[in-house]
């Protein structure tokens, strides 16, 4: 069964992620930060990672970075609630982005992503 990581500071957004993945016949782990990462999560090859730019202490580029460096995946898709069009397009310049979705989030979008995986 393919793995997801959810990273989201929001519970019910972190939440509803959950679900969706489990929907879709995932296995999904959902933390709420990297300081929630265990030496298991570094070393698995997830298929997909679902996270939010946005925490304290850490820029949001620096923070896409160190997810990249230290948890390795195949695909990294943004959702947050973060809409900046500068931080998108800085976002989009990175490798390896799947793709940038903004609170309100579009679901069926996020699961058409999502399913393209499977």
């Amino acid at each position: 069964m393919k793995k997801v990581l959810v990273i989201q500071e929001d519970i019910i957004i972190k939440k509803i992620l959950e679900r969706l993945v489990g929907l879709n016949n995932y296995t999904a782990r959902a933390i709420k930060s990297l300081d929630e990462l265990n030496i298991e999560d570094q070393q698995t090859n997830f298929d997909l990672i679902i996270t939010d730019i946005l925490f304290e202490g850490i820029a949001p580029l620096e923070f896409v970075s160190q997810v990249q460096e230290i948890i390795p995946h195949k695909k990294l898709l943004i959702v947050t609630n973060m809409g900046q069009d500068k931080i998108k397009k800085e976002i989009y310049a990175l490798q390896g982005i799947s793709g940038f979705f903004s609170v309100p989030i579009d679901l069926d979008e996020i699961e058409k992503i999502i399913q393209a995986y499977r």
